[in-house]
């Protein structure tokens, strides 16, 4: 499988930036709007999707191929994390009914984030694909995975279709972005908005892989840095699929001699985002973890009911020790869950 490493190191900047988004609005690492970067996901998904099966998805054994590696890419940590969700959740009844704690929030609450219902559509990775049910239920995070996996099989199926013609593949791609509002206003009513807003991002960043793949653009380092200026003043301008797929495009057009190619493929920042996937999954659950766990001991870092009371060394101490453990436990469940599963 082909792999551009300052692409994956993108893709783990993106998962610390989701999760410092969930940190709440009194931190000072706390970064507004940071939920955005989820799309850019998507963005880097199309290009790299694109880069590595464009070619290879041919027929329907081909698609099959696909899907399944996909699915053991995907579904062992989906899975994996919402099995820990449901422990916890059973956890908390027994710990509210047999120790002394006093907790203001049963287990199971609030009730709409816990159904039987978006159980079974997590299972079948539909929570953000039909309009039956609540898509952040459960493990908030996934509702991505859901949207991500069927991302996939529309794109596989679009590429057979079109009989890997690359042009055709184009104009498909140009005619879903530019008429998106139309398309989504008639489909809506029976597939969730998610998934087709997520694909708008997925095929932007797929069209960016054929620009590269067909123009063999290298930018040096100022050529990029001047790139990503304008990018960055146009940010309130454009639409973030253009801002996102464009930057993408840029960062994987690198010249091998660049200073910034050789930051983004630092080892360490490459290894975090090759577990990213990993820390994305379980970062919300790990908060939730030592949040609470310091409550029962009285101590809350973060008293929204009060926030003259803000001290800088806790607010720091916490996002360091929060960021620290979702690392680890993402190391531990890359190489026992995710890398198993996916070597296979």
């Amino acid at each position: 499988m082909n792999k551009i490493n300052s692409l994956e190191t993108l893709r783990g900047f993106a998962a610390l930036i989701v999760a410092l988004y969930h940190l709440p609005g009194i931190s000072l690492f706390h970064i507004d709007k940071g939920f955005i970067a989820v799309y850019f996901f998507f963005t880097l998904s199309g290009f790299v999707i694109s880069l590595n099966y464009l070619k290879k998805i041919t027929d329907f054994n081909s698609l099959i191929k696909f899907k399944k590696k996909r699915f053991l890419r995907l579904y062992p940590v989906h899975l994996f994390v919402l099995l820990l969700v449901l422990f916890i959740q059973i956890l908390k009844i027994y710990a509210l009914e047999h120790l002394d704690i006093s907790y203001e929030q049963k287990a199971f609450e609030p009730s709409n984030w816990y159904t039987i219902k978006d159980f079974f559509q997590h299972l079948f990775l539909l929570q953000s694909v039909t309009n039956f049910g609540y898509h952040l239920s459960w493990n908030a995070a996934a509702w991505t995975i859901s949207t991500e996996f069927y991302t996939y099989l529309v794109f596989a199926l679009t590429i057979i279709l079109l009989k890997n013609n690359e042009f055709y593949l184009t104009i498909v791609i140009l005619i879903y972005i530019i008429f998106f509002n139309k398309i989504s206003d008639f489909l809506i009513p029976y597939i969730n908005y998610l998934l087709l807003d997520c694909l708008r991002y997925f095929l932007a960043g797929s069209l960016m892989f054929l620009i590269y793949k067909n123009f063999k653009i290298l930018l040096n380092d100022i050529t990029f840095i001047i790139l990503l200026s304008v990018l960055i003043l146009l940010y309130n301008y454009i639409p973030n699929y253009i801002l996102f797929s464009a930057f993408v495009l840029i960062a994987a057009s690198q010249s091998k001699s660049n200073l910034i190619l050789k930051f983004l493929n630092f080892r360490p920042f490459v290894y975090f985002g090759t577990i990213s996937y990993s820390f994305y999954m379980i970062h919300h659950v790990i908060f939730y973890l030592f949040n609470q766990s310091l409550k029962l001991i009285n101590i809350n870092f973060y008293n929204t009911k009060d926030q003259t009371n803000y001290i800088f060394f806790h607010d720091l101490l916490f996002t360091l020790i929060y960021i620290i453990l979702g690392t680890s436990f993402s190391v531990l469940m890359y190489k026992f869950i995710e890398n198993k599963f996916r070597s296979k």
